[in-house]
């Protein structure tokens, strides 16, 4: 159902709209219910914010980017700046908590101005500000704390249920009058399902003026080679996204996750999807094959080129014309070479098939072992999708140096029968057969997910089509574009319903030395280390968020930021915490720097071990037990004796010595902590064994 378009022809009263919402996101079990109705219950239920005891909470309302309220990815203060504002936070908190009123609001404003003019914070925070104030009123606030996607969702409420609203003032203002104009019409709604359907409605809209930006009536035709194929494409705007930033910090999981957005469940509707699913990847002579076997073994061309499973995969081929010709040389090449009926010279394997007197082409059974799969494939074929069967409308693909155009799009292919002969034949390649399906389903979206796609060469691999992946120039798009492929010589342009989804890596390569080609034709969104996740984590007496915070600041201050470590390095930690394994979880945490933290940071100071002693601290930790990485001058008078001349001015040189990983240092907790507590280690807490 397309809740949009039902409010805008008066088919969804407000009461309704609300109910879809909550159904169609499932509201009464979503995480984020769960987690809002008991933040809110639990700020309710504290009597002061004002002592330390209560700072965990101060700190989940204005540092935790995703706290049950409201999710603020990239604007939230750094560790550093909650800590140096905390005394400030807590009066702010304790007002707001006491006071939530229009004045409150403007003084919190105020109070956050004067903290980011004296550089105690680095921006203006106003939406996390909105945040607070959602948290703690949440029958009179909305959750949705950018004001702008606000306004939006309530000026569309407005204009379709007459609600009167004016939307004049600040973000509170607007805020509680539109809850008051909905209370008014649904006196016993749930505050919380309106919050929530607010942002859901808010997101559809997002979604239905980015796609009316960027789309006109999508009504052309696609020409997929030179005989043309009328597809009428699915009014959907195309994607063009890459996920980009350091290691660790959740870009391929997110690209897990949005392989879901294209994954079904089979359904009577999508029988051509899955079929296509299957055919997609098969040559015409495995095509034929299962014809044949559909037909009880014997069939006239007519009747192949007639049959479902033929005219699926002449669509995915983008054909529509030729088919008899296509069938005739098919079977006459694959016919077996003691046919008295087939006088074709040019045979291959595997031979399968012959012809009777009277034009009927037959498949021959002594030899259908040489088709083995195709025998269990054409059972798949007749029961169709399985019971809760999946249909992955997707493709993945990683780039690396060597790989090409051929692999991506389409080349040649050394192809050898049983007697040596070799052929050439020119094959799809991964995003080719993908587009292929899309042409063939233009009611479902596609995509392709590009792993490491910064590690490929892009003109190499995309060469004429990286004009057709910008999105006006899609097939029946306003500017639509198709272009002669290289090696078939066909028209091709790319399907409107295809969308292309990238993450790279900045510490391999950086943005700024991306294809500009590339760069200009997608969108791009940084993904940087989330501390928040790990806010709270700690494995004897070890912090994990201000221990990667502070490996991160030095890190940024002696490379870049493009080189942070991400939240993932200690993931597993906190998994083994959660599942209540402290002697697991701190294996986890040795395991993290001895297998990953530490050679990445000799990968990223080409084995400077002074800086990396900078970053693990161990320049401050006075004690040499507690050190990763030590520092010893050299022994040139041992080994050479005196008058040796091998240093300048009594200079000594400095050698840095990694401790083994058999070491005991690796196995205090202290060690670990003094990272970013180098002043307050001591060797009083006794070192745990581990193994």
């Amino acid at each position: 159902m397309d809740i949009v378009a039902s409010v805008e022809a008066g088919k969804l009263p407000l009461s309704e709209l609300i109910n879809a919402l909550a159904e169609y996101k499932n509201y009464t079990d979503s995480t984020w219910n769960q987690r809002y109705r008991e933040f809110t219950l639990l700020l309710k239920q504290t009597p002061t914010f004002t002592e330390p005891e209560t700072d965990e909470l101060v700190k989940r309302l204005w540092y935790e980017r995703n706290n049950g309220i409201a999710s603020i990815r990239q604007g939230v203060p750094s560790l550093a700046e909650f800590q140096q504002s905390l005394p400030l936070l807590r009066e702010l908190t304790e007002r707001i908590y006491r006071q939530p009123d229009e004045q409150t609001y403007q003084d919190v404003g105020t109070a956050l101005q004067q903290a980011k003019e004296s550089g105690q914070l680095k921006r203006m925070y106003w939406s996390l500000r909105n945040r607070v104030f959602a948290a703690f009123s949440p029958a009179t606030c909305t959750s949705t704390v950018d004001e702008n996607a606000f306004t939006r969702a309530a000026t569309f409420l407005n204009e379709q249920f007459s609600l009167g609203l004016s939307l004049y003032g600040s973000w509170l203002q607007k805020n509680h009058e539109l809850k008051r104009a909905i209370d008014a019409k649904l006196p016993d709604v749930d505050p919380y399902y309106v919050n929530m359907a607010i942002w859901h409605l808010y997101e559809l809209l997002r979604e239905r003026d980015n796609e009316q930006k960027q789309e006109k009536a999508v009504s052309g035709t696609a020409a997929v080679d030179n005989t043309s194929v009328s597809v009428q494409l699915t009014q959907h705007s195309p994607v063009n996204m890459i996920y980009f930033g350091p290691p660790g910090t959740g870009k391929t999981f997110t690209l897990q996750q949005k392989m879901k957005e294209y994954t079904a469940q089979a359904a009577p509707a999508d029988l051509d999807a899955w079929l296509d699913s299957r055919l997609e990847s098969l040559n015409w002579m495995q095509v034929t094959a299962l014809v044949l076997l559909d037909l009880n073994k014997r069939a006239k061309v007519r009747q192949l080129t007639e049959h479902q499973w033929f005219q699926r995969k002449a669509l995915l081929n983008g054909r529509s014309s030729n088919l008899s010709q296509t069938a005739w040389a098919t079977l006459q090449s694959f016919t077996v070479p003691e046919s008295t009926t087939v006088a074709y010279k040019g045979r291959r394997e595997p031979a399968i098939f012959d012809k009777t007197a009277d034009s009927e082409w037959v498949l021959v059974d002594s030899q259908l072992e040489q088709v083995d799969e195709l025998l269990s494939l054409y059972t798949e074929l007749k029961h169709g999708p399985k019971t809760a069967e999946s249909i992955q409308r997707f493709a993945v693909v990683t780039f690396h140096q060597s790989y090409g155009y051929e692999e991506f799009i389409e080349g040649m292919r050394a192809r050898a029968d049983e007697s040596g002969n070799i052929s050439y034949p020119i094959e799809p390649g991964i995003f080719m057969r993908l587009c292929q399906r899309a042409n063939a389903d233009p009611a479902h979206r596609y995509a392709i997910f590009i792993d490491e796609i910064n590690r490929g060469n892009i003109s190499k691999i995309l060469g004429e089509l990286i004009s057709l992946i910008e999105v006006d120039k899609r097939a029946g798009m306003e500017n639509a574009m198709s272009l002669q492929l290289s090696y078939s010589g066909e028209a091709f342009s790319v399907p409107s319903n295809v969308d292309i989804i990238g993450a790279m890596n900045t510490a391999d390569r950086s943005l700024a030395l991306m294809d500009t080609a590339l760069r200009r034709r997608f969108d791009f969104v940084e993904m940087m280390p989330d501390l928040s996740l790990l806010s709270g984590t700690k494995v004897k007496g070890v912090e994990l968020e201000p221990l990667l915070e502070k490996l991160n600041s030095r890190i940024e201050a002696l490379y870049d930021r493009e080189h942070t470590l991400g939240h993932a390095f200690f993931m597993p930690v906190k998994k083994a915490l959660d599942a209540g394994d402290e002697e697991a979880a701190f294996k986890q945490l040795k395991a993290a720097f001895q297998k990953k933290i530490v050679p990445l940071l000799q990968e990223y100071f080409f084995d400077d071990w002074n800086k990396i002693r900078l970053v693990l601290a161990d320049n401050q930790k006075q004690d040499d037990d507690l050190q990763f990485v030590i520092e010893k001058t050299d022994d040139l008078d041992t080994l050479f004796g005196n008058n040796h001349a091998l240093r300048r001015h009594d200079q000594q040189s400095t050698v840095y010595e990694l401790t083994s990983f058999e070491q005991e240092v690796w196995n205090k907790p202290q060690a670990y902590r003094a990272i970013y507590q180098p002043q307050q280690a001591t060797l009083n807490v006794q070192a745990v064994p581990h193994g």
